[in-house]
């Protein structure tokens, strides 16, 4: 298998904000909205070999629907915020000559991902792009 040409990583809660939003009040209307995220992230996934995707969320571990491990990463921050796992990601990928892409809303955080030589993507219009036919 060929090693994709391009990683976005995505500021999970950040961008199902930002496409889903306001934010449901319970966490089942929330992983709804987050489930239905990462499905779309998934086949998009697999229709393009050229690409790779870590998507991180704040927080602990919750079930997840079926990915494809290969292309759709999913992260928990645990105790730690998302925000510093994405920026070392960045940083290792970067060191390793990948395109990095970050979707995100989160002006600190793009500003930072900006100085490590990552491109910014705003969640809706990823979302656009990703839920394109």
């Amino acid at each position: 298998m060929s090693r994709p040409s391009r990683v976005f990583l995505i500021d999970g809660s950040n961008a199902v904000y930002a496409v889903f939003g306001p934010w449901p009040e319970t966490l089942k209307e929330q992983n709804r909205c987050a489930w239905d995220f990462i499905s779309a992230l998934n086949e998009w996934a697999l229709s393009a070999s050229e690409l790779s995707i870590e998507l991180v969320f704040d927080g602990f571990y919750r079930a997840i629907p079926a990915v494809n491990r290969q292309r759709l990463r999913v992260i928990f921050s645990d105790q730690d915020k998302a925000d510093s796992i994405i920026l070392e990601r960045i940083r290792s990928l970067i060191y390793f000559k990948e395109k990095v892409t970050l979707v995100t809303r989160d002006r600190d955080l793009a500003e930072e991902a900006r100085r490590e030589n990552a491109k910014i993507l705003d969640p809706q219009k990823f979302w656009n792009m990703i839920s394109q036919p």
